[in-house]
């Protein structure tokens, strides 16, 4: 129970993540007129950051440490398992939008969602061990 309420915290704050990523993306992308690829990298940059430190404070509090360099590690170790599902994202999102031709904000949604187990796993098995 416990683990499926952890779960449904984690869906929650990627809900919210999501929202940050895809507000940023279209404003980068159509307000600063940056290639959406390039937005894409630093929207999910932002996203990650948000969504970790809400994790830290909500869905893993019981978890968490008030030690900064902990925090700053764990930022760090989170950052590098989310490589893979920046990957899986922004691919998914280059192959939908430029093959497919599908606008590039519906593919930004279909690749989060695609990225979301992979994450889910690697954050609740590696960072928060």
């Amino acid at each position: 129970m416990i683990e499926f309420l952890r779960l449904l915290k984690f869906a929650s704050v990627g809900a919210f993540g999501a929202l940050i990523n895809t507000l940023l993306l279209y404003i980068f992308t159509e307000y600063f007129r940056i290639y959406y690829i390039v937005s894409s990298v630093l929207a999910i940059e932002v996203a990650i950051v948000v969504q970790f430190t809400l994790n830290d404070r909500w869905t893993f509090k019981d978890k968490r440490s008030t030690n900064v360099r902990i925090f700053l590690f764990r930022l760090l170790k989170s950052n590098l398992w989310r490589v893979a599902g920046i990957f899986v994202n922004i691919s998914i999102l280059y192959v939908l939008t430029e093959l497919f031709k599908i606008y590039y904000i519906f593919s930004n949604f279909i690749g989060i969602g695609c990225a979301f187990i992979f994450n889910y796993i690697m954050e609740s098995k590696l960072t928060w061990r």
